[in-house]
């Protein structure tokens, strides 16, 4: 035994010290022995000497030196605040478990008295980082694909290091989860009173099936209640408990056919009804003083809207909606345009009682089913027959491209808003794949109610942190340290103690518009979005070019830049840059559409809002598709992703009437709705903006014949799309200079 760990040693001190690659020879993946004894050598011959803290104890770990990786591990968990280390608690537990002869035992106790003592915030958080946002299979199938695809008989030090961490992950969650699961879940009983069986019947006859939370130890007294509503059947328990916490009666309504409801489940079509039928419910209990607030992000920010689409419920006193989606608005097009990602959400949220995260997980299904579809070029309505499964909800978004009557009737339109008189709060973020509808909502409101107690707040999130908290960096950009808030723990009950408690207004919300403006460290408060802005800067389109930049003038001009586009080629895509990820890169790509660039800014300013567009042009099309960039090039020459809009031509003036264009005739379309942003830009900024016409695998294919979009298909792209932009072609910048404060 001594001379193989010797000669172990020796090896590994001979194969680092030459950076030479290690000898590797596959074994079965179901032999689990075989291969952890494979990984264990591994971790020793890898060279490990500038590993940081937390890879040192993976390797530590793998070699099984459970005394060493504590020690190296402690530093590290110790300067991790609490809030932020639920994997790193497990990997602790984990090591320590390890030390013992009975490790499911030893885990299953220090856990639990972990658990135990951990408060209520603590172990929702638990419960949203290791249950509801599981890791474990994905660390599984990660590693076992990394290992299926090495061909080699040799390793290098690089990907022998990557394997032994991925191995670390899939060894650690694979063999505690069931245990934390379940310590965890029993905690939740220990603290709260759970009914989780009441179905209610709505007056049609449907049923929804409802979740009450209220915690153990509390003075019984009635009690404000806090509703999520919400098709994502199982994933709100936190949310619930959240508010039980903070000294109000959680209640969940799943839409009508979910979780213990019969009935087939159709999303958006009935919680204009049944959400109102819910709160009355709600009212009458025994528990409640009658007052009902709403929260929830997404479609359950949707849910909120719904449930005052014909009047709003005496006993709802407040909503906060976050990210919320609007029905035919964002979702599930934008703009008109159909995105496939709703394809897979529609089974998602109706295969099942609860969710089938199998399906939509199952990647490989959905990026084969948008390849193929953009390779043969086959209609957008056949995407379900060439998926091999039938997508009902799928067809019904098809068979509806105008905001018409079937969009309509989910929520809120028109005068419906001025009802509306209770306080909101709508929090979105600049990021957020679903501000448009977010502002949307808040905009009709201004719109149509007279002196609306609304609030807006929105700062540098996205989809998922504008419902939570933000990290301190997202999509590489670091956050000034006023953006990072707490949203759902702290100002989400700040707002509820306010408005239904009497406490004080949450101090953030300084006025009616509250935004943080990004590279400042500081928020602005006004009291409108028009208010946001002090000036304009307005940049015409020209023909001057220099390198593969044209130029953006002060003024408008004669010029004329052609942009073509062959839909029959299916080796390349289009605008396929639009969507913010990375937020800031060195370099973009120059060969995809038409690339404009500013002269440098005189001095600092900060854009304030949604960037502008009125373009002018001519097309041998009835239609397009198509999407402005908005970039800030910094002075150190990066390129900052600030906002995008796309949008269908034949919409643009009116997105409940197709109104088709006229072939080689000069038009002009106009938005404003673009996503809105606030950041700070130096001076020797230059503004960069990107035309495009949208082609790629992640949308509809407008070809421009005029006839049903769903329904063209390549037969339609003999001839390439040609359009012409006019120098009289503009994008404005709403935009705030404090000297003119």
């Amino acid at each position: 035994m001594k001379k193989s760990v010797l000669l172990s040693f020796l090896i590994a001190i001979s194969m680092t010290s030459f950076g030479q690659e290690l000898p590797f020879r596959k074994v079965k993946l179901s032999d689990s022995i075989a291969i952890s004894k494979q990984m264990k050598q591994l971790a020793a011959l890898c060279n490990t000497q500038n590993l940081s803290d937390l890879d040192l104890f993976k390797f530590q770990l793998i070699r099984g030196d459970y005394a060493d990786a504590l020690v190296t591990f402690k530093k590290r968990i110790e300067e991790t605040p609490i809030d932020k280390r639920q994997y790193l608690d497990i990997y602790m537990h984990y090591v320590e478990a390890k030390r013992s002869k009975n490790f499911k035992g030893e885990f299953k106790k220090s856990y639990r008295k972990y658990v135990k003592n951990a408060d209520d915030i603590q172990v929702i958080n638990l419960d949203k980082a290791l249950i509801i946002r599981d890791p474990t299979d994905y660390y599984v199938n990660n590693f076992n694909t990394t290992y299926s695809s090495i061909e080699s008989e040799n390793l290098s030090q690089e990907t022998a290091k990557d394997l032994v961490k991925k191995y670390f992950l899939r060894t650690v969650f694979s063999s505690t989860r069931d245990l934390y699961f379940e310590e965890i879940k029993q905690d939740h009983e220990r603290r709260y009173s759970i009914n989780d069986s009441t179905i209610i019947p709505m007056k049609d006859g449907a049923e929804v099936s409802v979740v009450v939370i209220q915690r153990k130890g509390k003075v019984s007294t009635k009690k404000p209640a806090v509703l999520i509503a919400s098709i994502y059947a199982g994933s709100n328990e936190t949310g619930a408990m959240l508010s039980a916490s903070k000294g109000y009666v959680g209640v969940i309504a799943n839409t009508r056919g979910k979780r213990l409801s019969s009935g087939e489940v159709k999303p958006f079509e009935y919680e204009n009804t049944d959400v109102y039928e819910m709160i009355d419910w709600i009212s009458k209990q025994s528990w409640s003083n009658q007052k009902v607030a709403m929260f929830g992000g997404s479609y359950n920010g949707f849910t909120q809207w719904a449930s005052m689409k014909h009047k709003v419920h005496p006993a709802l006193k407040t909503i906060v909606p976050m990210v919320a989606i609007a029905p035919g608005i964002d979702y599930p097009m934008e703009n008109n345009i159909l995105h496939n990602y709703s394809y897979s959400w529609n089974f998602y949220v109706t295969n099942n009682k609860f969710l089938d995260f199998d399906a939509s997980n199952d990647f490989n299904r959905w990026n084969t089913l948008k390849n193929t579809w953009y390779k043969t070029g086959v209609a957008f309505n056949k995407l379900d027959s060439l998926d091999g499964q039938v997508n009902t909800l799928w067809n019904t978004y098809m068979a509806h491209p105008s905001y018409d009557a079937y969009w309509k009737k989910m929520i809120p339109y028109k005068q419906e808003f001025e009802k509306i008189d209770i306080p909101i709060l709508t929090i979105t973020g600049y990021y957020d794949d679903s501000q448009r509808g977010a502002m949307y909502y808040f905009n009709e409101h201004y719109k149509y109610a007279k002196n609306p107690n609304h609030y807006l707040l929105v700062g540098p999130y996205d989809h998922w942190t504008a419902q939570t908290r933000p990290d301190e960096s997202l999509r590489n950009y670091k956050l000034d340290k006023s953006a990072l808030l707490n949203i759902e723990e702290g100002l989400l009950f700040q707002w509820f103690d306010y408005i239904l408690k009497g406490k004080e207004k949450p101090s953030i919300l300084k006025d009616k518009v509250n935004f943080q403006v990004m590279d400042t460290n500081t928020w602005m408060h006004k009291p409108s979005l028009s208010a946001m802005t002090n000036d304009t800067l307005t940049f015409h389109f020209s023909d001057y070019k220099t390198d593969d930049f044209y130029a953006l003038k002060s003024k408008s001009n004669t010029s004329k830049i052609d942009l073509t586009v062959d839909f029959k080629d299916r080796e390349s895509m289009n605008n396929t840059g639009y969507y913010p990820w990375p937020l800031e890169k060195e370099n973009i790509n120059i060969k995809d559409g038409l690339l404009f660039k500013s002269e440098p800014l005189e001095e600092d300013v900060i854009i304030n809002g949604s960037f502008l567009g009125n373009l002018e042009f001519t097309i041998n099309k009835k239609d397009v598709d198509y999407s402005v960039i908005l970039y800030h090039l910094t002075p150190e020459g990066n390129y900052f992703h600030l906002s995008y809009y796309i949008g269908r031509a034949s919409y643009a003036t009116d997105q409940e009437q197709r109104n088709l264009l006229i072939p080689n005739q000069k038009t002009q379309v106009s938005f404003d709705n673009s996503k809105l942003i606030s950041k700070k830009l130096q001076k020797g900024s230059r503004m960069v903006a990107v035309v495009n016409v949208n082609k790629n695998n992640n949308a509809q294919l407008n070809y421009g014949t005029g006839k049903d979009v769903n329904e063209e298909n390549i037969k339609d792209a003999e001839v390439p799309l040609k359009i012409i932009f006019s120098g009289n072609s503009s994008i404005s910048l709403p935009v705030w200079y404090s000297l003119k404060e």
